[in-house]
């Protein structure tokens, strides 16, 4: 369509300079023709003078010869891109002054001569009007020959930019037809893949539904089965029957701490799914007193490691106040947990205002946006980064359950979970025994 366009509008231009040169031509031949007739003009004075010695006929005369010296001025400037013409206006001019002194000569005669007879001046006059009369239709016949030419080119360009004006149109219209159709058709792959969209979501509702129902299950229905274990365990254990004996007691035990431990997960589990669907608004919330109220909660984890826990000013930020406590506490907890031996714990929690450089793998769009970056590093075991994605999984563990190191993987996931629920991302980055580091990038409120 470009092309066309372009090619069109090649087309155009092309018509126009041939217009614009009949245009020309007619003008030239105009000038041509007023030249020839004040030519005649002259030859009228001239003879009205000699029979009447009129003056009026002496200033026609004069008012004649110079509107052909303009004229001939004008055609000379307007024809000066064609050689020809520029040679035929030189000799125009010559026959022009020869011509016009001719004719001053007649006039004097005239005024002193008694006799009515013409003088030789008048019949010298007549041949050099002829004569510039000839170099005048010379011109005229090189005029009316390019006009006969730049008309025929300019009636060829003509049809031709309408033929292409013409091809234009319709291809534009069958352009616009095929885009409609195509349109239509995306229009309504569009809406087919809306209406299964909409069965998805639908379907993810339903889910969702279904899960509500299961967590709700676990929360009820599955402890009260592990309460009773856990009692009737007991009885077992605590029982005075010498029937007892000590592995039936230590298999009891381990049946106990099962059932605890499982219990335990469930509890977690409604932690996370609790955190899906938020009912409340968000506020304002000073990170620096969830901080102090946090470490006065685990103030004895925090004697019985003799951690060192430096806390810098930390900004206040619109959010869920018991969310953000469970997700600081987590990660303090996170840190206390997995220290190396006879090494002093030490644990910072820093912030700055920094852009979103570092989440361009999670998202390119956040790059320029700015965030609250809260970082908590500690100087514990660390770990390999290769199992980051793995550590923000419920129920993964780096460790095994015969580890020295407590958990039940699941901490991780519900401060994922939390800084989603604040439009927020954390990032993870350790090294084996050379402690770890959690980034939290809240958004800066515009």
């Amino acid at each position: 369509m470009v092309a066309l366009s372009l090619f069109s509008m090649a087309r155009f231009t092309t018509f126009t300079e041939y217009s614009d040169q009949v245009d020309h031509t007619n003008s030239v031949i105009k000038k041509i023709m007023k030249t020839e007739l004040h030519l005649r003009d002259i030859d009228r004075g001239e003879r009205g003078y000699m029979l009447t010695k009129d003056t009026m006929y002496v200033r026609f005369v004069n008012n004649a010869i110079d509107s052909i010296y303009s004229l001939i001025g004008q055609i000379s400037a307007i024809t000066s891109d064609n050689p020809d013409q520029i040679r035929n206006m030189a000799l125009v001019k010559g026959s022009a002054a020869i011509r016009i002194a001719a004719v001053r000569q007649n006039l004097v005669y005239i005024d002193t001569a008694r006799s009515m007879t013409p003088s030789k001046y008048y019949y010298d006059s007549r041949e050099l009007m002829k004569e510039f009369s000839s170099r005048l239709n010379g011109t005229l016949t090189i005029e009316n020959k390019l006009l006969q030419e730049r008309f025929k080119n300019e009636q060829f360009y003509e049809k031709l930019t309408s033929r292409t004006l013409i091809y234009l149109l319709v291809i534009f219209c069958a352009v616009t037809l095929i885009l409609f159709f195509i349109m239509i058709k995306e229009l309504r792959g569009r809406m087919r893949y809306q209406q299964q969209l909409q069965a998805k979501i639908i379907d993810l509702r339903r889910s969702h539904d279904e899960l509500k129902e299961i967590a709700y299950a676990a929360s009820h229905d599955l402890q009260e089965p592990l309460r009773k274990i856990q009692v009737f365990t007991n009885m077992l254990v605590y029982k005075k029957d010498t029937v007892t004996d000590d592995e039936h007691t230590l298999t009891l035990s381990r049946i106990n701490s099962s059932a605890g431990r499982m219990q335990s997960l469930i509890s977690d589990l409604m932690s996370l799914t609790s955190l899906i669907k938020i009912g409340e608004e968000k506020k304002p919330v000073d990170l620096n007193r969830t901080l102090q109220f946090i470490l006065i909660d685990i103030d004895d984890r925090i004697k019985d490691k003799h951690a060192s826990i430096d806390i810098q000013s930390l900004p206040v930020i619109d959010g869920y106040g018991h969310q953000l406590s469970i997700l600081f506490k987590a990660l303090l907890d996170n840190s206390l947990k997995f220290t190396k031996d006879n090494v002093t714990p030490v644990l910072t929690i820093s912030c700055e205002i920094a852009t979103g450089k570092e989440l361009i793998n999670i998202n390119p769009n956040l790059s320029e946006k700015k965030f609250y970056r809260i970082v908590c590093a500690d100087n514990g075991i660390g770990f390999e980064n290769q199992f980051i994605t793995k550590m923000f999984r419920i129920f993964q563990r780096l460790h095994n359950e015969d580890s020295e190191y407590e958990g039940k993987g699941i901490g991780l996931a519900i401060c994922q979970r939390i800084m989603a629920n604040h439009e927020g991302y954390v990032i993870a980055d350790g090294k084996p025994m050379a402690g770890a580091e959690f980034r939290l990038f809240f958004p800066v409120e515009a």
